[in-house]
C-alpha cells in the first residue's frame, strides 16, 4: 500500500511506538500499525484501534496507580462480568468497558481493590491446647483452615 502522506513510500504493517492522548496526557505504546518506509509516518488501522486504545488507557492507569484492564480481568477470575459487577455494586456494562479500555474512576478502582482483598484467603490455625503456654500447631485435626470457613480436613 502506498503512503498517503508522502506518496512515495510503502506502508507495511509492523509493531511500532505510537503516541496516544488520554485525559490531556500523551503516552507512547507499542502496537500494530502501518509504517511508511520512506517518511516513517505511522497510522493505526481501524481493526487495530480497540487494542491501541486499550494500551493507551492502561498506560494512563499505570501512571495513576489504577488497575489495568488485564489486572481487572485477573481479579474477576472465573466470575463472569455480570456476577463481578453485582459483587462490586456496579452495572455489568461498566465492567465490560473497563476491560475494553475505559478508565475507571478512583472510587471504582477502590471497589475492585476491596473485592480483591476479600478474595485473598485469610489463613488461621487452631492449637491442640488453647492455653498461652502451649502454642504448637496440630498436624492432625483442626490444622490450617481459611478464617471464613471450617478446617480443610473437616468431614
Amino acid at each position: 500500500m502506498k503512503c498517503f502522506v508522502c506518496n512515495k513510500g510503502a506502508l507495511s504493517r509492523q509493531l511500532a511506538a505510537v503516541d496516544g492522548k488520554i485525559k490531556g496526557k500523551t503516552y507512547t505504546v507499542e502496537t500494530m500499525a502501518l509504517v511508511c518506509d520512506h517518511c516513517q509516518h505511522v497510522a493505526v488501522e481501524g481493526a487495530d484501534m480497540p487494542e491501541y486504545m486499550r494500551k493507551v488507557a492502561d498506560a494512563y492507569r499505570r501512571a495513576h496507580d489504577l488497575y489495568t484492564s488485564e489486572e481487572i480481568k485477573a481479579i474477576r477470575g472465573r466470575l463472569n462480568q455480570q456476577r463481578f459487577a453485582v459483587a462490586l455494586g456496579v452495572g455489568s456494562a461498566s465492567v465490560k468497558r473497563w476491560e475494553l479500555g475505559l478508565v475507571q474512576s478512583k472510587a471504582h478502582n477502590k471497589l475492585i481493590c476491596d473485592f480483591q482483598r476479600q478474595q485473598r484467603p485469610q489463613w488461621t490455625y487452631e492449637f491442640d491446647d488453647k492455653s498461652a503456654e502451649s502454642r504448637s500447631v496440630s498436624a492432625g485435626a483442626g490444622a490450617w483452615a481459611p478464617a471464613h470457613g471450617p478446617p480443610l480436613n473437616a468431614p
